[in-house]
């Protein structure tokens, strides 16, 4: 795995990075290709989140057949539009409340983007819920575990069983703190999510369910759930009991749950 260290940024001479929005760039050449050759979106439509400089946004303009980016700092916004031009269909906001459906429409597509960490699990939640086909995010290393975590585990949750249920996840590399410009306090790593063929009718509508599901950790699922007898009747019909607990159900029953309930 490439673990080479950042160099000097050009396009970041006399730019001051913003800590309050998480402003770590990428720099390390070796990681920004294993990031686009893992992606595999040569010729698909693909989001861009956090494009900050473009570090990576260069490759992804070279390889995408349409490529829109949700940038929150209106600084990069200007630098971006003067290095892309019309290239890049680029949005001025905060990726939490983008119209990301409108910006994408209803043909699939794929999400790439170095998330900043003091919002990475709301970001990871949100393209979730709306099932892009793909997904190739660098995330701060320990948040990865909320990617593969099983039930009963600490950090099981809604991300853990929305991407049990619907995607094949993998690390793909390691990105040591040096690959960044300026380096933050902790590693990060690059997930890739390759959605299966499971079928969800509503990926938020099953977002909510979970956040709802896992509101109370030691509550009951039936309570948490407002008590619907619903839930009594599908958890006797999967052979669990009637007092589980979200945490102690697998991704699989918890989306049976979901559809007993729609």
């Amino acid at each position: 795995m490439a673990t080479d260290q950042s160099k000097p940024n050009p396009v970041l001479a006399g730019f001051v990075p913003n800590k309050a929005l998480g402003q770590n760039f990428l720099s390390s050449e070796s990681i920004i290709e294993a990031i686009l050759e893992q992606a595999q979106i040569e010729g698909k439509r693909v989001l861009e989140i956090g494009p900050g400089t473009g570090a990576l946004t260069q490759g992804l303009v070279s390889r995408a057949c349409f490529l829109a980016a949700v940038e929150k700092d209106g600084r990069l916004c200007e630098l971006l539009r003067e290095r892309f031009g019309e290239s890049l269909t680029l949005v001025h906001a905060d990726v939490l409340d983008a119209d990301i459906p409108a910006l994408m429409g209803s043909e699939p597509w794929h999400a790439v983007g170095n998330l900043p960490y003091y919002a990475t699990t709301p970001i990871v939640l949100r393209l979730l819920s709306l099932l892009p086909d793909s997904m190739t995010l660098m995330v701060q290393k320990e948040a990865t575990e909320r990617f593969f975590a099983g039930a009963k585990d600490r950090v099981y949750g809604p991300v853990a069983v929305i991407s049990g249920c619907c995607y094949a996840a993998k690390v793909v590399v390691n990105a040591p703190r040096g690959c960044f410009t300026p380096p933050p306090e902790v590693d990060s790593v690059v997930v890739r999510l390759l959605r299966n063929e499971r079928s969800v009718s509503d990926g938020m509508a099953f977002l909510s369910f979970l956040k709802q599901a896992f509101s109370m950790r030691r509550k009951t699922l039936y309570n948490n759930l407002n008590k619907n007898t619903r839930v009594l009747s599908t958890l006797t019909a999967l052979g669990c009991n009637a007092d589980a607990r979200a945490e102690a159900l697998t991704p699989e029953q918890l989306l049976a749950i979901f559809e007993s309930l729609v």
